[in-house]
């Protein structure tokens, strides 16, 4: 075995120069750098002590160099090399054969105590490898590699290239290289350059027929690349490769042979991380890195396994850029990268369709089962999070987004179930982001279909891909962080997508983008009213069904038709209502008015009996066709023709005066004539002053424009009437000032509107007076609106019953005491109004009051419930009618009346209530005795037929 003791004695004698900081290990000097002489000097101080401790020949050091390193085919050439020759010769197969035997004798990755190595002694051994590899390998390169610019490799002016000399020093250096604990920080970084720099020199000169090496020699030679590949950083391996290939004087050979190498790394697995962090450490300033890389990557020539396996490298760095915020920063080296591979060829662009429908397929279709997870929710956040690294971080580099059109519903859908939680801020971020990036990019016609599409609820859209329909979002138990996704077993869950589109539009600057879709939701509506009709049609003609058939189809009417029209509708009124919506309109009120034409042609085509719910949409698109036309820009030219045609039609063929009015309004503005009929005469100037004065801020200037409204709507001014639904709109609005001076003028002006319209008017404030969403003093002032209009028809409102008596009723089932007090005081006074009709409703009325005097804690209320018994027993006329309700109520407040435990105010209603009943039973009983009395002298005088008895409520007279 070989003494090692003796060769560490060596290493310590030695001089080294390197470029670190002066270090000084025992006798060993580190010498920071030297002259030329100094070198030569310090070689000869080093050659000495090298015949000191291994004191053979050069020949037969040589041959038996040529041995360990199994160089047979060299063997004869033993005393040729042997010869003596300079000093950096010398030198280096002295060291050589030293670093050698050190590498095959001591075992450096050991951790047993007999083979520790000194840290000194490892150090002084790194500084050794990189001062024989700088005298050795750097000196017999190939001559091209010391010349051009920049200048990587340097030699003295009078040495000569020796090919045979480098293949002994590459075989000795292989033995060492290869050490990893060697490898500290970047201490062998330059020795691995010039063993690359020596391997390439020796494969340039065989390919230039100036060295001669068999081809096992060679294959051994390239073996010695794949091990520095395998075994070291492939960084480094790029790096040094990018160094050597940038040297422009190389001949063809030389540079295809580097080339090939490139190719060969950079296709296989991990080559394409490796070429990015080797080029971020050694990139030029004035070239970007992602044009570098992207340039080099996505090249034609390049096989299509090969760019097939560059995109399966990119798409799994990019994910590991996800996974890793320190590696964000290259996401664009792989974006830019990846895009120009996919628009090489259709080839391609198939491979990252494959791959977008794999990673997503298991949303699709789960392979797991029911109440299992489909997937980790953290590889969930990572995939949502790649698309939109991949999609949306920039307009040059990303994929188009048109790869994510067919998976739109998807996004949406999974949208619709994340928005619902807390603590996905940054996930609905991003799918947001997605939606509106691949919205954003599609032409006018592609965006109609697909809006049409997700509007209609249509499967057979293309190839387009749902989320699974019993997938759930829902509360991780084991984390409050986070979501999981499971397989319900519940069934599928029914969802509608626009709600879910509308909220990302109004969270969006793509203002152009909404109203576009705004436009394209309107145009449907006429599609399903025809749609309607035909079904209606269809209906009409169907013979009669099994109720299992009559069922479904109530089902699927219900689904579809209904549905479907709720939905749009919604989504309309939340987007108009949206601020940045509102401008857009105003900039582009020549669009919406061309698309409220073709509406109204549709209109036109209807049959001349329209059903409720398109007679309200007809009137709204008139008002609308109206208002744009106010304020657009275009010449009322330009619509004459296409609108007279179908608004004359139209005016023929209704019968509903509110409508017509309408229609006479638009068509005044398309001729701009006054003396368009006789029977039209607007006042448009008074009506738009009183709008102007009830839209200003000053309450007074409200108060005036309301009084000058109530006016113009009690002559029925043909003008104002047309536009009673703006004059709604503007009333409730107003309703919500704080001034008590205006609002209560606002009330007078809906008792002059019920007139006009009462269904819409008393239909559209209940919904306003129930709607939870409202605040408390609004809703309020609605119930007192609603009262004074009651009273304002009087006995006349019973066609009204159902709207007046549900809408107090409803109120009175708040959980908001104040409320709840309200509405039974609305409700008392109404039924002193309706009393003969509350007969159907009595028994619920009953039940309310109870539930307020038994679990009620709000007092006020309970008086207010009392009240409502009292105010009823007022508003009776005739008792008889009211035979069943009497026993019920009189022994509610008998026992009101008489307990304790009442409050005093409770115990005075329900006296009073008593009082009352009592009055018109003693009127009943004399009523009686005198039509008695009356009889019996009739009957004794004059035999005439008695009168019939007829009861004096004004429904009864009718």
């Amino acid at each position: 075995m070989t003494n090692i003791t003796k060769y560490w004695l060596l290493l310590e004698s030695m001089q080294f120069a390197t470029i670190n900081d002066k270090k000084e290990h025992g006798d060993g000097q580190y010498l920071k750098e030297s002259s030329l002489a100094n070198d030569m000097q310090r070689l000869s101080h080093n050659v000495q002590e090298f015949r000191k401790y291994i004191k053979l020949p050069m020949k037969d050091l040589v041959r038996q160099l040529l041995e360990d390193l199994d160089l047979k085919h060299m063997m004869g050439e033993a005393d040729e090399l042997g010869e003596k020759g300079d000093l950096a010769t010398l030198y280096s197969f002295y060291g050589v054969c030293m670093i050698k035997e050190i590498a095959n004798n001591v075992n450096f990755i050991s951790n047993a105590k007999e083979d520790l190595v000194a840290e000194r002694h490892k150090c002084l051994f790194i500084a050794c490898i990189q001062d024989i590899a700088q005298w050795s390998l750097q000196q017999q390169l190939h001559p091209n590699f010391y010349k051009g610019r920049p200048l990587l490799f340097s030699r003295h002016h009078d040495q000569k290239t020796n090919f045979k000399h480098l293949e002994i020093y590459i075989e000795g250096f292989t033995h060492v290289l290869f050490i990893k604990p060697l490898h500290i920080g970047k201490s062998l970084d330059e020795p691995i350059l010039q063993y690359m720099a020596g391997i390439f020199s020796l494969l340039m000169a065989c390919e230039d027929k100036e060295y001669v090496m068999a081809d096992q020699e060679i294959i051994n030679k390239t073996a010695c690349l794949q091990r520095i590949w395998l075994s070291l950083r492939k960084s480094l391996y790029f790096r040094n490769l990018m160094l050597l290939k940038n040297n422009k004087i190389l001949s063809s050979s030389g540079q295809k042979i580097l080339q090939r190498q490139l190719l060969i790394r950079l296709w296989s697995p991990g080559g394409f991380n490796a070429l990015v962090f080797a080029l971020s450490e050694c990139k030029k300033e004035e070239h970007s890195l992602e044009e570098l890389i992207s340039h080099l990557v996505a090249q034609p020539a390049y096989s299509a396994k090969a760019q097939k396996s560059l995109i399966a490298q990119i798409l799994n760095f990019s994910r590991a850029c996800v996974d890793n915020q320190e590696l964000l920063q290259y996401m664009g080296v792989g974006l830019l990268s990846l895009r120009r591979l996919y628009d090489l060829n259709h080839e391609n662009k198939t491979f990252v369709e494959g791959w977008l429908q794999t990673q997503l397929h298991i949303l699709i279709q789960p392979d797991c089962e029911k109440d299992f997870a489909v997937m980790d929710w953290c590889d969930f956040q990572h995939l949502i999070s790649l698309l939109f690294h991949l999609f949306c971080t920039s307009t040059v580099e990303c994929l188009p987004s048109n790869l994510l059109t067919s998976y739109l519903n998807l996004i949406l859908n999974i949208f619709y179930h994340v928005q619902q939680h807390n603590n996905t801020k940054l996930l609905q971020g991003h799918l947001k982001a997605l939606i509106l990036k691949c919205l954003h990019n599609q032409n006018a016609k592609d965006l109609h279909n697909i809006i049409e599409a997700l509007s209609l609820q249509r499967t057979d859209f293309k190839e387009w891909f749902a989320l699974h329909d019993c997938i759930c979002f829902d509360e991780n138990p084991l984390n409050s962080q986070e979501l999981r996704i499971i397989l319900t077993s519940d069934g599928p869950h029914l969802w509608d997508p626009l709600p879910a589109l509308v909220i990302i539009l109004k969270s969006s600057t793509f203002n152009l983008l909404s109203f576009n879709i705004f436009l394209i939701l309107f145009r449907l509506l006429p599609k399903l009213i025809k749609e309607d009709e035909e079904e209606k049609k269809m209906s009409e003609n169907m013979e009669l069904l099994e109720p299992e058939d009559l069922q479904q189809k109530i089902l699927r009417e219900v689904n579809t038709t209904y549905a479907r029209r709720l939905h749009i509708i919604k989504a309309l009124e939340s987007l108009v209502q949206h601020q940045p919506m509102k401008c857009m309109i105003n900039e582009n009120s020549n669009e919406l008015l061309r698309c409220l034409a073709d509406i109204l042609i549709k209109f036109s085509e209807l049959n001349k009996h329209l059903s409720e719910i398109n007679e309200s949409t007809l009137m709204i698109t008139l008002i609308l066709i109206r208002e744009v036309m106010q304020i657009s820009t275009t010449r009322t030219d330009d619509f004459q023709t296409v609108l007279s045609k179908p608004l004359h039609n139209l005016y023929e063929n209704i019968d509903q005066q509110s409508l017509k009015y309408q229609i006479l309004s638009v068509l005044h503005l398309l001729q701009g004539s006054n003396n368009l009929n006789a029977r039209y005469d607007p006042l448009k100037d008074q009506f738009e002053e009183a709008r102007d004065l009830v839209e200003a801020k000053e309450p007074y200037l409200q108060v005036e424009g309301i009084e000058k409204l109530i006016k113009l709507i009690n002559c029925r001014d043909t003008y104002t009437v047309s536009n009673a639904h703006a004059i709604v709109a503007m009333a409730l609005n107003t309703l919500k000032s704080p001034e008590s001076y205006t609002f209560l003028n606002c009330v007078r002006l809906f008792t002059a509107l019920v007139h006009i319209m009462e269904f819409e008017i008393l239909d559209l404030l209940g919904d306003e007076y129930i709607a939870d969403s409202s605040t408390l003093d609004y809703r309020l002032v609605v119930g007192e609106v609603i009262l004074k209009i009651g009273r304002e028809l009087g006995p006349l409102c019973y066609k009204y019953k159902a709207i007046l008596l549900n809408c107090f009723m409803n109120g009175c089932r708040s959980q908001l005491g104040e409320f709840r007090m309200s509405a039974f005081s609305n409700l008392a006074q109404l039924c002193r109004i309706l009393t003969y009709q509350v007969y159907q409703y009595f028994q619920e009325l009953l039940h309310l009051i109870d539930c307020e005097l038994t679990s009620g804690k709000y007092l006020p209320a309970k008086r207010a419930a009392v009240m409502v018994l009292s105010d009823l027993l007022e508003g009776m006329d005739n008792l008889f009618d009211y035979e069943e309700m009497l026993l019920p109520i009189y022994r509610l407040l008998k026992c009101l009346a008489y307990s304790k435990q009442s409050d005093e105010q409770i115990r005075i209603h329900a006296t009073n209530g008593l009082k009352n009943l009592s009055e018109k039973c003693t009127k009943l009983v004399e009523g009686i005795t005198a039509s008695r009395l009356e009889k019996e002298i009739k009957i004794l005088g004059i035999k005439d037929s008695p009168k019939r008895d007829l009861k004096n409520h004004i429904l009864e007279m009718n």
